[in-house]
């Protein structure tokens, strides 16, 4: 790609025409003028911008654009393209993108799109689970941001440094990260919910992680009510839209244009099932461990019907939540609808959902205090492991069955199982032989 000033433009538009010097001057224009353009000696001006505008079949802003202008685009394509080849797991061509990206922003003293690269950069080294390196450069992508006042991608960076210390474990950290990120959010008052959303329910998580159980409490349901709150704004974004045609039926093109872009807005962001489904599981999944099994209940099944919207293989997780949240209540009949419901959907080669339905059968058919029929779910779990290779699974089950025995007073099965566990266990690598 190329950045061209003034001077090349015009010699590239004569040459695209044919056109010599004198071909381009007219009766108030010598060649030695636009010659001086051409060689940067001279500033044209407006009138002559023009006149070589149309002369050359082009634009005034064409030839006016400076070459900073011209470098900010540049980068700008550099990093979308990264961006997708980063999202679509292409690391090399990423990187590649971004060096190039990256030698247009210094060239031509681009604060902004610098940082854009040191952020892109971070996020390719969170692909390469190299988190100490994409930390650094998180680091120095938000000092630039915050210079800059850019404050949703200041809010954006802290939410991956408040990611990247939950992984490490550092939940000290990862608060600090995320108490930044929602401050920067209310002192600017940024108007996405579903971004306000997220940081109230990362909150929530680490809160939850330093066993301060109160405030994980106090920001899920903040989460919630953001969540409730972007399930309402269907009818909003409607509702704009029709505004919006109303302002253009009158004339009123920028308000038009202002409420329809709100609208659009608001669309993207509902839009972000994906996001929105992982969010309501986890959040049922902390309610279960407050043993509010209510509101868990009302997450898992917002998430149930987000997946089965988008036609969503992790259905079956959130089925199995919700199967655990009735083992807790001890309703034996809802546990076999859900389970039932999870058999439906397990597709035939996916090994690891068959084991999990085994598992979760062999605890229902415990609260049933049905040791036969638990002892069968248990060894038929433990052959479909082993004839699936999954040895780590079929470890973890001859384990059980070795306890189920021991509990038992089955010595010699018990026996057999823990030992045939241990094998297991030492094919996998995980204990040494």
């Amino acid at each position: 790609m190329e950045i061209l000033s003034l001077g090349e433009k015009i010699k590239r538009k004569r040459k695209e025409l044919d056109m010599t010097l004198k071909d381009l001057a007219g009766e108030r224009i010598t060649p030695g003028q636009i010659s001086l353009v051409e060689s940067g000696k001279s500033n044209p001006s407006m009138d002559l911008l023009e006149y070589l505008a149309d002369a050359l079949q082009t634009t005034v802003e064409y030839l006016m654009e400076s070459e900073e202008s011209q470098a900010e685009k540049i980068c700008t394509f550099f990093e979308q393209i990264a961006e997708g080849y980063i999202a679509s797991g292409n690391i090399l061509s990423a990187e590649e993108k971004i060096e190039s990206a990256l030698y247009y922003a210094e060239k031509y003293k681009l604060e902004y799109r610098k940082a854009k690269n040191l952020f892109l950069r971070a996020k390719v080294y969170m692909e390469k689970q190299d988190y100490t390196l994409a930390q650094q450069f998180f680091l120095s992508a938000n000092v630039i941001f915050i210079k800059n006042n850019k404050n949703e991608e200041i809010i954006e960076t802290f939410l991956y440094l408040a990611n990247i210390t939950y992984r490490l474990k550092a939940y000290h950290s990862s608060n600090s990260y995320l108490q930044q990120a929602e401050k920067v959010f209310i002192d600017n008052n940024i108007g996405n919910d579903f971004l306000l959303g997220k940081i109230y329910f990362y909150i929530a998580n680490t809160f939850f992680k330093l066993n301060n159980l109160d405030k994980s409490i106090n920001y899920s349901y903040l989460a919630k009510q953001k969540f409730m709150q972007i399930g309402n704004k269907k009818e909003y974004a409607r509702s704009l839209l029709l505004i919006a045609e109303e302002k253009n039926t009158k004339g009123h093109l920028n308000e038009a244009i202002e409420y329809s872009t709100k609208a659009l807005e608001i669309y993207h962001e509902l839009d972000d099932i994906d996001k929105m489904s992982k969010i309501e599981n986890s959040l049922g999944r902390l309610f279960y461990e407050f043993d509010n099994l209510e509101e868990s209940f009302n997450h898992y099944e917002r998430a149930k019907e987000l997946r089965i919207q988008s036609k969503d293989d992790r259905l079956i997780e959130t089925l199995r939540n919700i199967c655990e949240n009735y083992i807790k209540l001890k309703d034996v009949n809802k546990c076999n609808e859900v389970l039932d419901s999870i058999l439906d959907h397990i597709e035939d080669d996916n090994a690891s959902d068959m084991i999990e339905y085994y598992l979760l059968k062999y605890r229902i058919c415990l609260l049933k205090e049905d040791a036969t029929e638990a002892e069968t779910v248990l060894h038929m779990g433990y052959n479909y492991a082993k004839s699936r290779e999954c040895n780590k699974d079929a470890a973890d089950i001859a384990i059980m069955l070795g306890k189920f025995y021991m509990e038992r007073k089955s010595d010699t099965e018990a026996a057999k199982f823990l030992d045939e566990g241990v094998n297991l266990y030492k094919k996998t690598g995980l204990i040494r032989k």
